[in-house]
């Protein structure tokens, strides 16, 4: 903070200039710096926000055929916005949403369309805490060429509290049908300890088919470490 004594030609200043504020309190005439602002954004924001622009520039570098193949597709698949159902998505829509979790879940852009439905999958079915491993298991093997998903989870909640979507954050996973869908690193992260056997955990799943921009429904329930 700085004092500030007037002349007989400037007599008073009031306002901002640049990152500096004028102001009049009890001390008399004051220079302030402005705090700077807290970024809010978290890592993982920081992390979509840079594939999005990857995929901003992937639309623009498609042909007018290929941008075609995606606003045709609509046709087929009849998908929606998340707020009304009577109105269609559009192509470059359906592109940034479906492409976005093909980068989030470690996959390449799909860059050839197959027209089909979404893919027969195999269920969500629990969370095992493996050693230093936090494993998420499905009812039998998936098919990594047919399908893939995207999982959030919350931090141990009581045994008696029904689903809430306050605090699920996205897990990551490898995009491979060799070992073991270990989120360990991801829930450290966001929670700091991973949960113990016999806690509770909310999720929220989603399917997406590797073939066409298709998807499920989200599932969602409460889920019991083992």
């Amino acid at each position: 903070m700085a004092r500030i004594k007037y002349s007989p030609i400037i007599t008073s200043i009031a306002g901002s200039v640049g990152n500096a504020t004028f102001q009049r309190n009890k001390f008399g005439n004051t220079l302030r710096t402005k705090p700077l602002p807290r970024n809010p954004a978290s890592e993982a924001q920081y992390n979509v926000r840079q594939k999005m622009v990857t995929l901003q520039a992937a639309w623009k570098a498609l042909t007018d055929a290929q941008r075609l193949q995606w606003n045709r597709f609509l046709d087929f698949s009849g998908q929606a916005t998340k707020h009304d159902k009577s109105i269609k998505l559009s192509g470059q829509a359906l592109f940034m949403k479906y492409q976005m979790f093909r980068l989030i879940s470690n996959c390449p852009l799909l860059t050839t369309i197959e027209y089909s439905a979404m893919p027969e999958v195999e269920r969500f079915n629990s969370i095992i805490l493996n050693g230093a491993a936090l494993e998420v298991h499905f009812d039998g093997a998936r098919d990594v060429d047919v399908w893939f998903y995207f999982i959030r989870l919350t931090a141990p909640r009581p045994a008696n509290k029904i689903f809430s979507k306050q605090g699920l954050i996205r897990m990551l996973t490898a995009h491979s049908d060799i070992g073991v869908q270990n989120c360990a690193t991801t829930y450290l992260r966001a929670f700091g300890a991973l949960p113990a056997i016999g806690d509770f955990l909310h999720y929220a799943i989603q399917y997406y088919s590797y073939t066409a921009p298709v998807y499920s429904g989200v599932s969602t329930g409460v889920a019991e470490v083992q």
